[in-house]
C-alpha cells in the first residue's frame, strides 16, 4: 500500500530541507514513486529552505546516523544511494512536455521528489531548465507557511501489537525518537526507509534556479499541503499502512521497482494502484472512500492548476516541475492543457 502514502510523502518531500538530508521541505503532495500510488516526487538532498525539525519535531530520527553493527537500525545513506543507483543508473524516458500555444514554448517535468537527482536526466531538461525566464513548482520555494498539527502518543495510537510491529520495521532508536510525533511522520519515516535522501529532484531544481536568479512561482500554498497531509495520512491510514507492511525487505523492493518504473517512463496510470486499493479495503477502507483521496491528492489539484499554468504560458519560457502523477491519464494536466488547445508533445 505503499502508493496512497508515498503519494503523501512526497507532499513532504520536496519542501525545504535541511543540510542533514533530512526529507522534510515543503513539497508535492500527491506525488511520488516509492511504492505504487505512483507521482514521482521525491524527495532532495540538501534544501533550500526549511529545517528537519518542522518535519520530525525537535527530535530528528534522520539526523542520528546509524551504527554500523547494529541490525535493529535502519539502511544507512550509503545503503539506500546503492539501491537507488541499482534500479535507476540515469533516467531514460523523462515525463518531460513541450508545451506550446500561439508560437510560446515552455515545458513541464514530472518528478519523482526522491532519490533521483537531476544529472540522471538527459540534456533537453537542463537546456530548458536554464533557458527559461520563469520556474513554477507545486509550492513556491520562499512559501514557508505552516500548519500546526498537535503530535500524539503512537504508541497509543497504534495500541501494542502494531507499535511493536512499527519498531521491528523502522528500528527502536527511529520508533523511540518519533513516540509522539504526528500519524504522518511516522508514517513517511517507514515508507522513506530505503529511498536516497540525498536526492531530492524538486529541490535540487528550486537551488539551481535561485542560483540562476530565474523568477519562480507556486500552484498552491504549503498551508494547504500541509493540511491535506495531516487529514488524510492520519492515524486511521498510520495503522492501515503498518498492517500491510510486513518487513523491510517489503519496503526495499518496492521502493526499487517504484524508482525503476519513473526511471524508464513505463507508469501511465494516475492515482492509487489495485494494490494499494486491496490493503486499503481490506484495513476498512470504502472504495468511495479511496476514490474521494485520488479526488482530492491528485485530479481536483490538477483542474485547479490549469488557469494558473495558461497564464504563465502566455509569455512563453517557462519551466514547470511537478509530480509526475500529475501529469498522466485523462485527468492529468498535460491532457487537460490539450484540452485548452495547446500542443503538447513527450519529448
Amino acid at each position: 500500500m505503499r502508493t496512497l502514502v508515498v503519494v503523501l510523502a512526497a507532499l513532504v518531500a520536496c519542501r525545504g530541507g535541511d543540510t542533514r538530508s533530512a526529507p522534510v521541505t515543503k513539497a508535492p503532495l500527491g506525488d511520488t514513486h516509492a511504492g505504487s500510488y505512483t507521482g514521482s516526487g521525491g524527495w532532495h538532498a540538501p534544501p533550500a529552505t526549511g529545517s528537519a525539525d518542522q518535519w520530525a519535531g525537535s527530535t530528528d530520527p534522520w539526523a542520528t546516523p546509524p551504527s554500523a553493527d547494529d541490525p535493529d537500525d535502519p539502511p544507512s545513506l550509503a545503503e539506500r544511494h546503492r539501491l537507488a543507483e541499482q534500479a535507476c543508473p540515469v533516467v531514460k524516458a523523462p515525463y518531460f512536455y513541450r508545451i506550446e500555444k500561439a508560437g510560446k514554448v515552455s515545458h513541464i517535468l514530472g518528478t519523482r521528489h526522491i532519490s533521483v537527482p537531476l544529472a540522471k536526466f538527459p540534456h533537453t531538461v537542463t537546456d530548458a531548465l536554464s533557458t527559461a525566464k520563469l520556474a513554477v513548482f507545486e509550492v513556491a520555494p520562499d512559501d514557508h507557511g505552516t500548519v500546526e498539527t498537535k503530535k500524539q502518543s503512537l504508541p497509543d495510537v497504534l495500541g501494542p501489537a502494531l507499535w511493536k510491529h512499527y519498531r521491528e520495521i523502522v528500528g527502536s532508536t527511529t520508533a523511540d525518537a518519533l513516540a509522539q510525533a504526528k500519524p504522518s511522520e511516522a508514517a513517511i519515516m517507514m515508507i522513506a526507509m530505503y529511498e536516497d535522501i540525498s536526492a531530492m529532484l524538486d529541490m535540487e531544481i528550486q537551488r539551481q534556479v535561485l542560483a540562476a536568479h530565474i523568477p519562480t512561482a507556486g500552484l498552491e500554498s504549503s498551508a494547504f499541503q500541509d493540511e491535506l497531509l495531516d487529514k488524510l495520512m492520519d492515524a486511521r491510514m498510520l495503522k492501515a499502512e503498518v498492517s500491510a507492511t510486513k518487513n523491510r525487505q517489503e519496503l526495499a523492493d518496492e521502493s526499487k521497482k517504484d524508482l525503476s518504473e519513473y526511471c524508464a517512463g513505463q507508469s501511465d496510470k494516475p492515482g492509487m494502484d489495485e494494490d494499494t486499493r486491496k490493503d486499503m479495503l481490506a484495513a476498512g477502507y470504502t472504495q468511495a472512500e479511496l476514490d474521494a483521496m485520488d479526488e482530492q491528492l491528485v485530479y481536483a489539484r490538477n483542474a485547479s492548476w490549469i488557469p494558473k499554468l495558461e497564464k504563465m504560458f502566455a509569455d512563453g519560457d517557462v519551466f514547470v516541475a511537478v509530480g509526475a502523477d500529475h501529469l498522466r491519464g485523462p485527468r492529468g494536466v498535460v491532457a487537460l492543457l490539450a484540452k485548452r488547445g495547446f500542443t503538447v508533445k513527450r519529448e
